[in-house]
This record gives structure tokens, sequence and C-alpha cells, in this order.
């Protein structure tokens, strides 16, 4: 398969060994390194369930990324449709009863209660506030938010439209935040101060000055 992948992203067969592994990464993860004899990529367990044309469209996407190639194929828009469809089937494992308050107002307020809970973890980092996996369905938000219910909510709900309104793959970029998602983002009460409070509050935890 990865072979096909690579014939058909490039035209010609490589140069490099080509292989693929399946192993221990969360949900629908990989990721792809090269040497000068090799390109390895690991995906997780869960792909080998997958169809073949699938998993040429995820190969073909980090050859892209790896290469820097500004192409699409068919495989590749099979693996977007299929990474868009994830959060609808992924299971709920993952719960933390703050976060869960958290989404609960968020989800009333700004969704009118429509959003299907994602899972719901922590994450450790000072810089990156929060994160949405769309392959595990996951949002993280920063420990040391949950001293700031306020500031928490506003970041869950920048992660949950992630969510809703997804991402666009284009042949030079993806596209995460989409205008629409800037509009509805700056729906969020108070959204300009609270952004500027979160500035402060990263350096604080950095243990900077913030002029």
């Amino acid at each position: 398969m990865i072979h096909e992948a690579y014939e058909e992203f490039f035209g010609k067969s490589s140069e490099r060994e080509l292989v693929i592994t399946y192993g221990r990464l969360r949900g629908y993860n990989a990721a792809i390194r090269m040497s000068p004899s090799r390109i390895e990529v690991r995906a997780s367990r869960q792909w080998k369930e997958v169809s073949p044309e699938i998993q040429k469209g995820l190969v073909q996407v980090l050859f892209a990324r790896l290469f820097k190639v500004k192409q699409k194929t068919v495989s590749m828009d099979l693996y977007h449709h299929f990474v868009r469809s994830l959060p609808k089937v992924m299971p709920k494992k993952h719960n933390h009863p703050v976060l869960e308050e958290s989404f609960n107002r968020v989800n009333e307020q700004l969704f009118g209660g429509l959003m299907q809970r994602p899972n719901l973890r922590l994450g450790k980092g000072i810089n990156r506030l929060g994160t949405y996996e769309y392959t595990s369905d996951t949002v993280r938000i920063a420990e040391y938010l949950l001293e700031y219910p306020e500031l928490m909510d506003y970041v869950m709900y920048h992660e949950l439209l992630h969510k809703k309104h997804q991402y666009k793959e284009g042949v030079q970029r993806t596209t995460h935040h989409s205008a629409k998602f800037r509009e509805d983002e700056a729906r969020f009460p108070r959204a300009a101060e609270l952004e500027k409070e979160l500035q402060k509050l990263v350096q604080r935890q950095k243990g900077g000055w913030f002029w």
C-alpha cells in the first residue's frame, strides 16, 4: 500500500525503502520520518482496520508535509472525509468533572445544548492553553486554567469551535480558523478582554513580566 501511495503521489518509484508500522499512538494519529535510505510511517493500530484507499490518503498527506509538496489526490480527499467523520463515532472514554462543568456551561450558552460532548482531558503545558484532536474527538485544556473558570470556558469554547467547523484542506495550506470560525469566536462575552487576560496569565505562569 505504501509503495502504491508513493507512486501515485510522485509518479515514480521511491529510491528509499518504504515502511509502514502500526503501534501505540493515540486515536488515529500517525507520523513520518525520513533517513538517507528509508522513509517510515508509524500509524496507530486503529488504522489497520481502515480501507487501503483511505490509508493511502493518510500516507500521501504525510508525504505532502514531509516534502512540502502542494498536491491533492482522490485518496487524500477520502482521508480528509474520514477524519472529519471521526468525531461522530469515536468512543467517549475520557472525562474530567471540572472540564465537564465548563463544557456544559459553554454548550448551553453558546451551542444551544446541541454539541455532543467530546473526550475531555487535562493538558500539562503552559503555552498550549487548549487543543482539539480531530482523530480522537478530544479537547485538552491546560490544567492551570482550572483555577480560572471564565478563561477556561473561553478556551473550551475555542476548542469546541474546532469540533464544529473542523478544517478546510487546500492545496497550499490547511485552514483551521476560517472567517466563520473567527466570527463565532467573537460571540463569546468579553472575548477581546479575555484574550489579553490569557496572555498575561501565560506570562505569569512562565514567571516573567508582562507590560
